[in-house]
């Protein structure tokens, strides 16, 4: 046994580093590691591993035996090919077939998986839906894209039969996926449905409506086949409906669905020529669908729709009058569009926020008609208006311009004079710059110094500024 003093002076021997240098403090003081996860409980852990990538959630593994199969608990799987870890094509889809086969909870809450399209892979396309079906999956999304970035008929997944009698979903999402049921659809729970990328004929769709009777958003992207889209009561719950992407001269008709309170027409026309009768068919068109919309409260157009509505002004015709309260124009401001803008606002008494959001550049649209429907003055249309605007006397609280400066500038300022000036109740204008430039900064100064100085109706009304 050493004596106290041997232990005193082995205490106090110097400490050096590895390399041989002496390290200050004399003794060695060893601190515990506390691990901060240790006392949670695995729900817990598993619902903290459930936001972050799946890739990573599944390396967690390799922490202790504790975190071993913890991973294999998680209620929301999401796969994307542009994730780590894998590499390719071959890794992801075996990624994904391990990934869910290794899964062990009772119930799935989501399942997403995204992938470029390849035909060689249907087995584990249809373990994936299976797997889907089994887990009793809530929110499902099969989105499938050409690697090639066009759509050909017979590039697309055929969906299995038992999809389509399925009560456990609520969102479903597919995108170039083959839906061909056989008998009748049963989706009871379904409360929103995106379909893209895909021939559907109008049977199939009257058989996806039928079956979802408690759908409330529905949304069609890039959609062919079929001649005409009739949304009738079929879908009394229906609250949202979205027309996206690009018809080629189609007519789109939406029946009596009173539900309705939100509705999008974003979708532009492709046409190759235009004759002399296509006027009164576009017309026809969109006068119908207002028709259709005039008790809903959110309505979004998209170019074709406002440009369409720059004729129904030019030749003195009448839109129904909208219930619409909150007005988004999915376009910018220019000269072709102006009549249509104005034809929006004299058509819809009750709004109460306007919304004007320009597109990104690379999906501004084209513009579909001839230069002869433009025959006034641009730089001073509002001013020379003579009829008044029932919702800028009565209604009009909030304007917001999205992109402001992306066109040009003037007709926005036009614009801005034209709703400060006249909208007697608005309480706030925001407005955020999207300009590009070396001397963008300079130039949205200078605007925004123009339009503070601009008169306001409203003593109320506040104007706000960001990038």
């Amino acid at each position: 046994m050493s004596s106290p003093s041997n232990s005193l002076k082995k205490r106090n021997r110097p400490v050096h580093f590895p390399d041989g240098r002496p390290r200050s403090g004399g003794g060695i003081r060893e601190t515990a590691v506390v691990d901060p996860f240790t006392a949670l409980p695995d729900s817990l852990l598993i619902h903290l591993l459930s936001f972050l990538p799946i890739g990573d959630a599944v390396k967690t593994q390799v922490l202790s035996k504790r975190w071993q199969f913890l991973w294999t608990y998680i209620t929301s799987l999401v796969f994307h090919v542009l994730d780590p870890p894998h590499t390719g094509d071959d890794e992801f889809v075996a990624f994904v077939d391990k990934t869910l086969a290794l899964c062990n909870c009772s119930k799935l809450k989501k399942l997403a998986i995204r992938f470029v399209y390849e035909p060689e892979y249907p087995s584990s396309y249809n373990r994936w839906t299976q797997f889907a079906i089994g887990k009793g999956v809530e929110e499902f999304q099969l989105v499938f894209e050409d690697s090639l970035g066009v759509l050909r008929e017979g590039d697309s997944y055929l969906l299995p039969q038992l999809l389509y009698t399925n009560s456990s979903f609520k969102a479903l999402e597919l995108a170039q996926c083959n839906l061909k049921p056989q008998g009748v659809v049963c989706w009871n729970s379904l409360k929103k449905l995106s379909i893209g990328r895909v021939k559907l004929s109008e049977d199939v769709i009257q058989k996806i409506l039928t079956g979802s009777r408690v759908l409330e958003i529905l949304e069609l992207y890039d959609v062919y086949g079929f001649n005409r889209l009739h949304v009738s009561n079929a879908t009394p719950h229906l609250h949202s409906l979205e027309i996206l992407g690009v018809s080629v001269h189609k007519m789109f008709r939406v029946g009596n669905v009173s539900s309705l309170v939100d509705a999008i027409l974003s979708f532009n026309v492709m046409i190759y020529s235009y004759g002399p009768d296509d006027y009164d068919w576009y017309l026809t068109m969109l006068k119908e669908l207002l028709q259709s919309l005039v008790h809903v409260k959110k309505i979004t157009l998209g170019n074709w729709a406002i440009q369409v509505l720059c004729i129904m002004e030019g030749k003195g015709l009448c839109s129904p009058l909208l219930k619409c309260e909150c007005l988004t124009l999915d376009t910018g401001i220019t000269k072709a569009l102006l009549p249509g803008i104005a034809h929006m606002l004299q058509s819809s008494p009750n709004l109460e926020t306007l919304v004007v959001s320009v597109p990104l550049p690379s999906t501004i649209s084209c513009e579909y008609f001839s230069d002869k429907d433009c025959n006034f003055d641009g730089k001073h249309y509002w001013t020379l208006r003579k009829k008044p605007f029932t919702c800028l006397m009565f209604r009009l609280q909030k304007v917001k311009f999205i992109g402001f400066g992306q066109h040009e500038v003037d007709y926005y300022l036009s614009f801005v004079q034209f709703i400060l000036e006249n909208a007697r109740v608005l309480q706030k204008m925001v407005i955020t710059a999207r300009m590009e430039g070396n001397n963008w900064q300079k130039e949205f100064t200078q605007a925004a110094q123009k339009l503070l100085s601009f008169p306001r109706s409203s003593p109320h009304a506040v104007v706000l500024f960001s990038e």
